[in-house]
């Protein structure tokens, strides 16, 4: 009798543990490993190829003295554009260097550097004018903000557009989202800015190569209440580089949005580089881009379906761009009829659907690897010309 209940306890115990690994196995595919396997893909018109490329190296990112003021009711002095601060929070992949505006004036420092911000001061526009024009033209990305308006405009005279060169009062305004895809990053089609001190300067540039991000209406400085319209932050390429100039930045007092609107624009400076490479393969097949988004994320995670409604029948390219810096993402496309492709890639990642039919195509990418939090990337959807 006592071995037949050691031996229903035994068995009890047994099965006690088979259930056990029977949850953790259920629990792990169900909620651990929706990342891990790919689905099957259904899609069948479809090529693909990635471009390997060779092997990247971390962007080196670096920032100017910033102007600054002491606050008159707590005696401490505020700096006007904190852009190091910013950068620190994104995380390590957004490591700079502070340099000094010698070190900014002398055009061998700053040709060390992939991005560089031209934070908000006042001042050496005339020593500046040959070493920013030589950066950006030899393919650096320039973000420059409020005050060093004067500086750019002096670098390249043929983006300034004077009719719109009237600096702003202290206030608040409502900025129009004019560009499409930071609409959509952010939700929104306004933004509500902030001018905590008069004289800041709008992005008076213009031009077939100017892009207009931001756009509003203001109460012009020492005019007796009359207002303008004019661009607050615009993009412009020159030679292989790129300038963004905003009359905005980055202060304490920034609202959430603000914030979002600040780290899309750092996310936009370090992947310009990978808009030339998808632009190339956008004409290399023969497509238009229609539509792209810059995303990130900043864990192991998947972001929010996108949507692309595709109005004609034809072929469709996607393209999932990405610095090769040890990143393994995952695209997923689903057609409107529900069918579905999916492909891993650690570098830019090409997909051609031929024959895409009329509908909403959604797209997905999924983060199997980063090399570091808030790492950006692109996709975009273009239409066989």
């Amino acid at each position: 009798m006592p071995e037949a209940i050691k031996y229903v306890i035994d068995a009890a115990a047994g099965f006690a543990l088979l259930m056990a690994l029977l949850v953790v196995f259920v629990v792990d595919r169900v909620f651990f490993s929706s990342a891990a396997a790919p689905t099957v893909n259904t899609l069948t018109n479809v090529t693909f190829y990635e471009d390997k490329g060779r092997d990247v190296k971390r962007l080196k990112l670096a920032v100017t003295p910033t102007g600054s003021f002491k606050d008159g009711f707590t005696n401490k002095v505020e700096k006007w554009d904190d852009m190091s601060k910013l950068l620190h929070e994104l995380g390590d992949g957004y490591r700079h260097d502070n340099l000094t505006m010698e070190d900014v004036i002398g055009p061998r420092k700053l040709s060390e550097y992939d991005v560089v911000f031209l934070t908000c001061a006042d001042g050496y526009e005339d020593e500046l004018k040959n070493t920013l024009q030589d950066y950006v033209t030899k393919g650096g990305i320039l973000y420059a903000s409020d005050w060093r308006y004067k500086a750019i405009a002096k670098a390249f005279p043929e983006m300034v557009a004077k009719n719109l060169q009237q600096d702003g009062e202290k206030q608040e305004l409502e900025a129009d989202i004019v560009d499409a895809g930071l609409r959509e990053a952010l939700g929104a089609k306004k933004i509500h800015l902030r001018f905590d001190l008069p004289e800041w300067k709008p992005a008076a540039f213009g031009g077939p190569r100017v892009k207009v991000l931001l756009q509003g209406s203001y109460v012009k400085f020492k005019a007796g209440g009359q207002r303008a319209t004019a661009p607050l932050m615009v993009k412009f390429p020159v030679g292989k580089g790129t300038v963004v100039f905003t009359s905005f930045h980055n202060e304490k007092q920034n609202s959430r949005i603000e914030t979002q609107l600040l780290k899309y624009l750092v996310f936009s400076l370090v992947t310009a580089g990978v808009d030339a490479e998808v632009n190339t393969q956008m004409d290399k097949g023969g497509f238009t881009a229609q539509r792209s988004n810059l995303l990130s994320t900043p864990g192991l995670q998947t972001t929010e379906p996108k949507t692309y409604a595709n109005k004609n029948a034809g072929d469709l390219r996607f393209v999932l761009g990405f610095r090769n810096e040890g990143a393994k993402l995952r695209l997923n496309i689903k057609s409107p009829d529900g069918k579905q492709f999916t492909k891993d890639c650690e570098s830019t990642l090409v997909v051609d659907v031929t024959g895409a039919a009329v509908g909403d195509w959604t797209y997905t990418v999924t983060a199997l690897s980063l090399p570091y939090p808030n790492f950006p990337f692109t996709v975009t959807v273009g239409e066989k010309k």
